[in-house]
């Protein structure tokens, strides 16, 4: 027995509770187990679950209609031929009163025949049969309930038999597909005396024919190849995705391929897995307002709410809230909220909200918020991106992107926060902010803030990281190192009234470099020796001539650590270039030392500002003013 027939009986059940015409339920066996008029809505619900348990039933083994059993019985009623037919084969009937008639007369002559076509026999074919633990089941069959269409789909010029055809019904939302021989048989919600059928398969044209009821059994039907016929079947949509490839039979692929340009509007569906709910095999051809899926649902679209405890699949759009304990795949756009325990898969844009616990795919735009619990991926996206691992737009961000680890796009406009690197493959407009690293590829218009490392090929911005990395400098370079290929690269010598030989390495550009320093002094009998960073500026004043300021932060060591010389000194130097790479400088300086008062160490320098002008700011920090010269070579 299929088991939707259960799903279907339980929800009539549902709708007839309360009606004149709901008939009593009164199950049966020859142990005289009953149930009562009184529990009859418990037992509508157990038909609506109990299909989830007899589905795996079903693949198990039919090992009660196997068995063989010999009988001979002439006009007996119908439960004296079940007792005996159950002691033979040492099992037990269970049955509705309603259904079947217990005192009907019956003959029968079987000898080493199964109990399925013991039955047949018996019964005419009229029901059929659910094997469950030691029990069988007996139901109508469902063609004498519900009515049916059978027949054959054929090649309108050849007269071949079509495979796989869609045969469905419009109004009762009921399809089936045509076997390998072209055979369908179409089981109907109700009956009717005609029925208006439908004919879709891919290269074919679609095909429409009213039967009258003496054509609704062991009809023929042509149908028509369309003019052109096609190299190959492309599958596209939520189908071609990896999840959607192993939870969508191929037939319901193939049934979605010849029905795809038909759709209907319900309000609502149930189902418990795909093709098995409220609307059957024509489930993903509807667009539902209330969508609920007990384990997953596979339909064309939602206007309202879904909620699938394992997972949706949506071919078409969704809005305005889908929810899964697992994940989402919607094959057009979302619009609204999107929750995904795991993972939701838009195949185009979406307007809103989405968050997962492990990753969003976005084919298309993203605008709205995106949250990830790992990783985030979309083609655009406007507004707020948040990953605990990485974010990639394959083409653009403008907002905020804040990404655990990497953040990666081809255009950045916006704000860009990543644990390890930040990487534009073309430009970036805006903030990066990394612990590593920050990489453009091409143009940085804005700022790059790092740990370690920045790089631009041309950067128009403000880069600040221990490495700096540009091949053209329209701005500025604060680093403790500056490699600008096209840039300030500068050897510098210099004296001054603090120590007698300092060298230096300049890089950046003339707006603003950086300086790295160090120094000693010549007479060893009171040695000195210094390291020190800072930053300075050509500005031109005249065709060879230059303002030269520089503000540069030094440590003196002096034979003993604790002394902690510190000196901040800012030179105003005049710069003149008398040929190109070399430009010669000098200028006043003033200087703030700061020092703890520790026993001078001999052989090494005790003081710094014995013989210029000098102030005191307290104990331990004092202030001069000093002098400076040099030359810059390259």
């Amino acid at each position: 027995m299929d088991s939707f027939f259960l799903y279907r009986k339980g929800i009539d059940y549902f709708y007839n509770l309360n009606t004149k015409n709901t008939p009593g339920m009164k199950i049966k066996d020859s142990r005289s187990h009953s149930f009562s008029h009184t529990t009859q809505w418990l037992t509508s619900i157990i038909f609506l679950f109990v299909s989830i348990l007899y589905i795996p039933a079903q693949s198990r083994a039919q090992g009660i209609l196997n068995r063989k059993v010999s009988l001979t019985v002439k006009n007996k009623p119908v439960a004296e031929v079940l007792k005996e037919i159950e002691k033979k084969g040492n099992f037990y009937f269970s049955y509705n009163n309603n259904i079947l008639k217990a005192d009907s007369l019956v003959s029968v002559n079987a000898q080493q025949q199964s109990i399925a076509q013991l039955l047949d026999k018996l019964f005419d074919k009229k029901y059929q049969y659910q094997e469950r633990d030691n029990h069988l089941i007996i139901h109508p069959a469902l063609s004498a309930q519900y009515g049916y269409i059978s027949g054959w789909i054929i090649d309108a010029l050849t007269g071949d038999p079509v495979s796989y055809a869609t045969v469905y019904e419009r109004q009762q939302l009921v399809s089936t597909m045509t076997d390998e021989k072209g055979f369908f048989r179409l089981q109907l919600k109700e009956k009717r005396s005609e029925i208006l059928l439908n004919i879709s398969k891919v290269s074919y044209a679609d095909t429409v024919v009213l039967l009258n009821a003496a054509q609704q059994s062991e009809t023929r039907i042509g149908i028509q190849q369309i003019s052109y016929a096609l190299d190959s079947v492309v599958i596209s949509g939520v189908e071609r995705t990896w999840l959607a490839k192993r939870l969508l039979s191929t037939q319901q692929t193939m049934n979605s391929l010849n029905l795809s340009n038909f759709f209907s509007g319900q309000p609502f569906q149930f189902s418990l897995t795909p093709g098995l709910g409220s609307h059957g095999k024509m489930g993903a051809q509807v667009i539902n307002r209330f969508s609920f899926n007990v384990f997953g649902g596979y339909t064309a679209g939602v206007n309202g709410f879904e909620l699938g405890s394992l997972f949706n699949i949506v071919k078409q759009d969704v809005r305005f809230l889908q929810i899964a304990g697992l994940f989402n795949i919607v094959g057009g756009e979302v619009f609204g909220v999107q929750i995904g325990g795991l993972h939701n898969n838009v195949l185009k844009s979406v307007d809103g909200v989405q968050i997962a616990g492990l990753s969003n795919i976005v084919l298309q735009h993203a605008d709205g918020v995106q949250v990830g619990g790992l990783y985030n991926q979309s083609r655009n996206m406007s507004g707020l991106q948040i990953s605990g691992l990485c974010n990639i737009n394959r083409y653009s961000i403008r907002g905020i992107q804040v990404g655990g680890l990497v953040n990666r796009n081809t255009h950045s406009h916006g704000i860009q926060i990543a644990g390890l690197a930040n990487i534009s493959t073309q430009s970036a407009k805006g903030i990066q902010v990394a612990g590593l690293a920050n990489i453009s590829m091409q143009d940085n218009d804005g700022m790059q803030i790092a740990g370690l490392l920045n790089k631009a090929t041309t950067l128009k911005g403000v880069q600040i990281g221990v490495v700096n990395i540009a091949d053209t400098l329209g701005g500025y370079a604060i680093g403790l190192v500056n490699i600008v290929r096209s840039g300030y690269h500068k050897l510098s010598v210099s004296t001054n009234e603090i120590q007698q030989c300092n060298l230096a390495y300049k890089s950046g550009n003339a707006g603003l470099y950086s300086i790295i320093s160090a120094g000693l002094e010549l007479d060893f009998s009171h040695k000195a020796f210094s390291i020190g960073y800072g930053l300075g500026r050509d500005q031109r004043i005249g065709r060879k001539l230059y303002l030269n300021p520089q503000l540069i932060h030094l440590f003196f060591y002096t034979g003993d650590w604790d002394a902690q010389n510190l000196v901040g000194r800012l030179d105003l130097n005049l710069k003149y270039e008398p040929v190109k790479g070399i430009m010669i400088y000098a200028g006043p300086s003033v200087s703030l030392l700061y020092n703890k008062a520790v026993a001078p160490t001999e052989g090494y320098r005790a003081g710094f500002a014995e013989t210029y002008p000098s102030f005191s700011l307290g104990r331990e920090v004092k202030g001069w003013i000093g002098w400076n010269m040099g030359v810059d070579l390259f």
